[in-house]
């Protein structure tokens, strides 16, 4: 997933695009590391609902935030989204690798494999 979304943004604005907003992909990292630590480690509270609020406030955030960065910096919009995706992709890579290779993966998310697995 993290690949296709790293080819996404490398065909929408090439390697020169990616350049002028690598700020935006390193605040995308650090929001989307975040969401999936909080995510997995279950801080939103464990009811039915908690992991679907997470997800609309991180595509209300993420439209908002890009929307805002468009808005103030001038940059164009495919830009600023291919930034958003690279960042994306890092930050679930770096946190799979936290967590998963350099630490053990959470125990709530065990617990949601095993719930899942036939």
């Amino acid at each position: 997933m993290a690949a296709m979304w790293v080819a996404l943004a490398l065909l929408e604005v090439g390697l020169e695009g990616l350049g002028e907003v690598w700020w935006v992909a390193v605040l995308s990292a650090v929001g989307f590391a975040a969401f999936y630590y909080v995510d997995e480690h279950r801080l939103a509270g464990d009811n039915g609902w908690s992991p679907y609020a997470l997800a609309v406030v991180l595509v209300v955030t993420g439209a908002v935030g890009t929307g805002a960065i468009v808005v103030v910096t001038g940059q164009s919009v495919p830009k600023t989204v291919a930034g958003t995706l690279v960042g994306a992709a890092i930050g679930l890579l770096g946190y799979r690798f936290v967590y998963g290779v350099v630490r053990p993966v959470p125990e709530s998310r065990l617990e949601r494999a095993r719930e899942r697995a036939v």
